[in-house]
């Protein structure tokens, strides 16, 4: 390869003068931003996107001009097929622990890393905050405060505003993947009963925690639950998962948590089952099918909850890993990544980098792009 290798960063967001510089972030952290960002631009020819959210178009211009050999993205940037189609790129680096937003090549052949083991906590911490938000019905009495419906004669009341706390209640989890094991060790240091289902089961976690226990059949989670928390990636196997079938197994008055991926729950048949009073479940979701919410899914939420005002709806702009210091750590790994790309001369220098779990089945098994990389160094 004639210079050095070309690198397309499709927002601003990863550079040292944005996230590098957000003073929630940890000094430490912004530091360590500061160093990977300068390294990064010394050893590459480094296009960065003026801004957050490029177009379709503007991407695939982009692309097509200057050529990359790595794409750094996140989920809001999709990378399509005729990006990858590119014979040059031989990478793609996500800041984000999926990666559903990348489109991969028949062969198989371009090297995609991600962030995972960073955003475990954060989103088991906000999950749990969204669980209590709606057993609490925290959403709808500020509202019923902010709108100044609090009068007089409604001081305080014994019965008007009942809600639910946790302590009773059995939470399914399904995926007892890095999020679903860290919610299922904060609920079982509460003393919450927790039942999971998972493709593997989680002998080790159910000896160590006394009274996990394991449903092979998703149904049984939906059947069971009083509070159901999605865990799994978007993929293939889990598009649309989450249909009326399970749907009309959960009890009256449970509650659905969706902080993975909308496309894992099925939109139209929750839609039209609240609708028809066919089920009483209550929401939870930071994630949808369309993001931001398309207009008509959220119009559709709005009549139901005019419908049936006793149906609790925390609905929230996909923000489950915005920790400041998770969000600077993942920047972290995703610039380490596409260092050590660059750097790398041979197959074991990838072992060490965060590939995609099907790509570290098959590191020394593919035809990877990256080794035209290498012999032209």
């Amino acid at each position: 390869m004639n210079g050095k290798p070309r690198i397309f960063l499709t927002s601003n967001v990863f550079s040292e003068d944005e996230i590098g510089s957000n003073e929630k972030i940890s000094i430490n952290i912004r530091d360590k931003i500061s160093q990977l960002w300068n390294t990064l631009n010394s050893i590459s020819d480094l296009k960065l996107y003026d801004g957050r959210f490029p177009t379709e178009e503007e991407m695939h211009d982009i692309t097509k001009n200057f050529n990359p050999n790595i794409i750094g993205c996140h989920l809001s940037h999709p990378i399509t097929t005729n990006i990858v189609k590119n014979p040059d790129l031989f990478a793609i680096s996500t800041s984000t622990a999926g990666f559903n937003h990348i489109s991969r090549p028949e062969n198989d052949d371009v090297i995609i890393t991600h962030t995972p083991g960073v955003l475990f906590e954060t989103v088991a911490d906000y999950s749990i905050a969204i669980i209590m938000a709606n057993l609490r019905n925290l959403i709808d009495l500020h509202q019923y405060v902010w709108d100044g419906n609090w009068e007089p004669d409604e001081k305080w009341d014994l019965d008007q505003n009942l809600s639910s706390i946790i302590d009773n209640k059995v939470v399914g989890i399904v995926g007892l993947g890095e999020i679903g094991q860290e919610l299922m060790k904060r609920l079982y240091k509460l003393g919450v009963k927790v039942i999971y289902t998972d493709v593997n089961r989680a002998l080790r976690l159910e000896r160590i925690h006394p009274g996990l226990d394991f449903m092979e059949n998703i149904e049984d989670v939906f059947r069971e639950a009083d509070i159901v928390s999605i865990h799994v990636p978007l993929n293939e196997a889990t598009k649309n998962m989450v249909d009326g079938s399970l749907l009309k197994l959960m009890k009256k008055n449970a509650l659905l948590i969706n902080t993975a991926r909308g496309g894992i729950v099925d939109f139209d048949d929750l839609l039209n089952l609240l609708e028809n009073g066919e089920i009483k479940i209550n929401l939870s979701f930071d994630v949808y099918p369309e993001e931001p919410i398309s207009k008509s899914i959220l119009a559709r939420l709005k009549a139901i909850k005019k419908k049936f005002p006793e149906l609790r709806m925390v609905l929230l702009p996909h923000n489950a890993s915005a920790d400041a210091d998770t969000r600077g750590k993942m920047d972290i790994l995703f610039l380490e990544d596409i260092i050590k790309l660059i750097d790398s001369n041979k197959v074991e220098d990838l072992e060490d980098i965060h590939l995609i779990p099907a790509h570290k089945k098959k590191l020394k098994k593919n035809q990877w792009r990256i080794k035209n990389y290498w012999n032209s160094k």
